[in-house]
Formats: structure tokens, sequence, C-alpha cells
């Protein structure tokens, strides 16, 4: 191979790499700039499933990686025994998003009848476009008269 024809080459690959890189930043900067609500959107809609017993349309909004850890019935299963709170809570409201990568870290705050407050760490990925949930994480409940810190607007 002469001398030319490396060079070439050399410069395709270089210009591969670039189109690859300048890819890849557009695709980032999308899912930068979806907006809080498109996520609240996707935890909203399994909320509602969840809330309606209707675990196929809340299985529906789980990313490809937990569907493939959980097939539809441990899905059911594990709504019901894990998650009981989703389904009695009176109003849900969600925290700042922050992005990391292709994910979303939310936090949402499912407030009880009894005035118990139940948080939750959602953590949504990108999949081709689409935001689903990953994971949801419940912690440990703040029992009634408990403040939340921070400033209310």
């Amino acid at each position: 191979m002469n001398r030319t024809a490396k060079l070439l080459l050399l410069a395709g690959l270089f210009l591969i790499c670039g189109a690859g890189a300048i890819f890849q930043e557009q695709a980032e900067r999308r899912r930068q700039s979806t907006t809080p609500a498109v996520l609240y959107a996707v935890i909203w809609k399994q909320i509602a499933a969840f809330r309606d017993d209707d675990y196929a349309s809340a299985y529906r909004q789980v990313s490809t990686g937990f569907q493939e850890k959980f097939n539809i019935e441990a899905f059911s299963d594990l709504a019901r025994t894990d998650y009981p709170s989703v389904r009695r809570a009176r109003r849900v409201e969600f925290g700042a998003v922050r992005h990391e990568g292709q994910h979303a870290v939310i936090p949402a705050y499912l407030f009880l009848d009894d005035g118990d407050i139940i948080p939750c760490i959602y953590r949504l990925v990108n999949e081709d476009d689409v935001w689903k949930i990953d994971s949801a994480r419940v912690l440990r409940r703040w029992p009634a008269g408990r403040r939340m810190g921070g400033v209310r607007a």
C-alpha cells in the first residue's frame, strides 16, 4: 500500500470517528433536553396502572434490562408485595431530575392518607429515544409531621 492510500485510509477513519462522536453528542444533548414532564409521565403511567391492578401496562413502562430479570408474573408479585404504598398514595410529588448519561434519576414522594410520606428514587433509562423505568427504590417511611427539608414554592 502506497503512502497516499495510507493517508486516505487514515483520514477516512478520522472522519468516521468524528461523525460518530458528533452523533453521540447530539443524542446526549437530546436526552438532556428532555423536559421533566416527559419523565414524570412515564412514572405516572406506571402508578396509574398499579392503582388499576393493570400490571401488564405497568410492565410496559419498565426497561428491557428490568424485563430480562423479571417476567410479568414475578413483576406483578413484586409490585403487590414490595410496592403496595404506590397504590395507596393519596398524591405523588416529584423532585428535581438529575441526568447521568443515558439515565435520569427522579425522587418521588408518596403521600399517604395517614400523613406519612414514602420517598422513592426512580431511575429511568433512555432506550432508543423512549424513557423506561430501570429501577424504583422505596426508602424508609417518614412519619406524619416530619418536615421535608427545603423551601416550598
